[in-house]
């Protein structure tokens, strides 16, 4: 004689789950920490891309200004004023921005008026300062993200 269960389960029938409070909290949980992992690596790739793209238009920059400079020295026009703002002679900053293609302020503190080139200049952009100097004749490039103001006075 076979005994029966007490509480028999219908075998045909199959019977829903749905997950615990606890397990929603543990997946919410991990979910959050990768999201608190990623965020900053994310952020920290994006910066260093957009620091690369701005260090690019410098670049761009300073090939501009040699060829700016090159037509300079054949039309016996001056390149650089000190007086100026921006260090460039009227006019020429226009057609270096214009011939480099680029939206940036482009501050030139020292031309090498033989070689016509750039010995310094900083170029800011989309909250970048990039800056250049020819150190024994070795280009020298930075670049810096402009966060925040140091000194508002």
């Amino acid at each position: 004689m076979r005994m029966k269960p007490k509480n028999p389960k219908k075998q045909n029938k199959t019977t829903i789950q749905g997950f615990t409070l606890v397990e929603l909290l543990i997946i919410l949980m991990v979910t959050l920490v990768l999201i608190a992992v990623l965020v900053p690596i994310t952020l920290h790739y994006t910066n260093k891309a957009s620091a690369r793209s701005i260090l690019a238009e410098a670049k761009n920059v300073k090939l501009s200004m040699y060829s700016v400079g090159l037509d300079c020295r054949a039309t016996n026009t001056p390149f650089q004023d000190g007086n100026g703002t921006y260090g460039f002679a009227p006019g020429i900053l226009n057609e270096v921005k214009t011939t480099a293609d680029c939206q940036g302020e482009i501050y030139l503190l020292k031309w090498d008026a033989d070689t016509c080139q750039p010995e310094q200049f900083i170029y800011i952009e989309k909250g970048y300062l990039v800056t250049y100097q020819k150190v024994n004749n070795e280009n020298q490039w930075d670049v810096s993200k402009l966060n925040h103001l140091i000194n508002g006075s």
